[in-house]
């Protein structure tokens, strides 16, 4: 029912303050970088395409979203009436957003020129000032989100299976959904999202953070199965991984969910540590999403860069994983250990382990062929410069053949080199 409570706080005319503040910070894009081929590194990996993003100067926000920031243009224009024509129309359509019900409450104690205060028999003030908050968000991303061809520093190469790939930057409360157009990553859709209320970098059980990391969809949860508070669908996603069980992070039940029935948002801060849409956003989120595959990379602030800059990580990576696979091809077991740092840690071995394992399984092998292909390269969103390579590895020799899936963290060290410090079978 829309509320005519006079009594609201002020939403709209600190709006105007906050797109201030916002346009003051919008990020600037190189309008001249040129696509650039990633050079080949061997028959054996298999590499992405021109990098250039498809992403268009208008980025795809929801419908509902774009109608409430129109209603504040039209306001911030002096169209009164219309405004609050367009916020009606919005509240009849999406009864359950509460944000519209109150600019809508704010444009008519504007139109009356009726004094304001901070209470309202309608509403908390507490409540007003999550609401507050959701706005701050929403509308501060609205003034900076058009950022040219950059991409998502995580977003370094995605694999030919990945369909789709899931970047959420939880100091903006957003969640970009990219697609796989033949090796190019394209912006389908820019959401609003809630993250944990503790903020992020998830530690323990119980500590309503939101993890930061490279995270991978794991199973697909009907609504009807789940309690009415996650919606109509929801998508588990595999934390704690090998790299925060390293750490020693605990806990577990992170997903991608929607919100009860009863609202049509939350506030910015405001899950156990989940990531939460809309319910009617994650319904067009959701078909996209495919278990075993999609990448969920969750950073507390997504830096953009350019394609230049994504595409430079790229073929550094590539051309140190090709060196990998030959030196490994070769049988020289000292060249293919110098691949592995001295802090590596991988299926239950040390560094020292690894080394005796792997030169005892090396030797007298008569010929080892390894093919590595469906390769996935992601940045990872808090570690310095670390990436979550992910790839499908066939291994043939005289005495023995494998089929595997495998996780490997690399990191460039303090010689510039990059070395693997984590290899993991899936």
């Amino acid at each position: 029912m829309i509320r005519s409570h006079r009594a609201f706080l002020p939403a709209v005319l600190a709006l105007s303050a906050i797109l201030v503040a916002a346009t003051a910070h919008a990020p600037t894009a190189d309008a001249d970088d040129e696509p650039i081929k990633v050079a080949s590194t061997g028959a054996a990996i298999a590499t992405a395409a021109t990098l250039t993003p498809a992403i268009s100067a208008e980025v795809p926000h929801p419908e509902t979203e774009i109608r409430l920031i129109n209603v504040i243009e039209t306001f911030r224009r002096g169209e009164i009436d219309s405004a609050l024509s367009e916020v009606r129309d919005l509240i009849e359509e999406k009864p359950n957003f509460r944000l519209a019900h109150l600019v809508y409450g704010d444009l008519l104690a504007s139109r009356t020129g009726a004094p304001m205060s901070f209470q309202s028999e309608a509403m908390s003030s507490d409540a007003v000032g999550l609401l507050m908050d959701e706005a701050r968000q929403r509308w501060k991303h609205y003034r900076t989100a058009k950022r040219g061809d950059r991409l998502p520093s995580p977003l370094v190469q995605m694999s030919e299976s990945q369909k789709n790939a899931v970047v959420v930057d939880l100091a903006e409360s957003r969640l970009f959904l990219f697609e796989n157009r033949d090796g190019k990553p394209a912006l389908l859709g820019d959401y609003y999202v809630s993250g944990g209320k503790n903020g992020a970098h998830k530690q323990r059980q119980g500590d309503r953070k939101t993890p930061v990391g490279v995270y991978f969809v794991v199973d697909r949860l009907p609504g009807e199965t789940l309690p009415d508070k996650y919606g109509p669908v929801a998508f588990p996603v595999d934390y704690p991984n090998e790299w925060d069980v390293r750490h020693g992070r605990t806990g577990g039940g992170i997903w991608l969910h929607g919100v009860a029935s009863s609202t049509y948002s939350r506030p910015p801060l405001d899950s156990d540590g989940c990531v939460a849409l809309s319910n009617a956003e994650l319904e067009e989120v959701a078909p996209l999403l495919e278990a075993g595959t999609t990448p969920v990379l969750i950073a507390e602030e997504v830096r953009w860069l350019s394609v230049n800059e994504i595409e430079q990580q790229q073929r550094e990576i590539l051309d140190s994983i090709e060196t990998w696979r030959q030196d490994w091809e070769s049988g020289a077991v000292d060249r293919y250990l110098a691949h592995y740092s001295t802090v590596f840690r991988g299926r239950g071995m040390d560094k020292r382990q690894w080394d005796t394992y792997k030169t005892n399984v090396t030797r007298n092998k008569r010929f080892i062929e390894v093919g590595l292909d469906d390769l996935s390269v992601f940045r990872h969103p808090h570690e310095s410069d670390m990436l979550v390579v992910s790839f499908h590895q066939s291994y043939n020799s005289d005495t023995f053949s494998s089929e595997a899936r495998k996780r490997q963290y690399w990191q460039r060290e303090d010689d510039g080199r990059w070395r693997i410090i984590s290899e993991e079978n899936i």
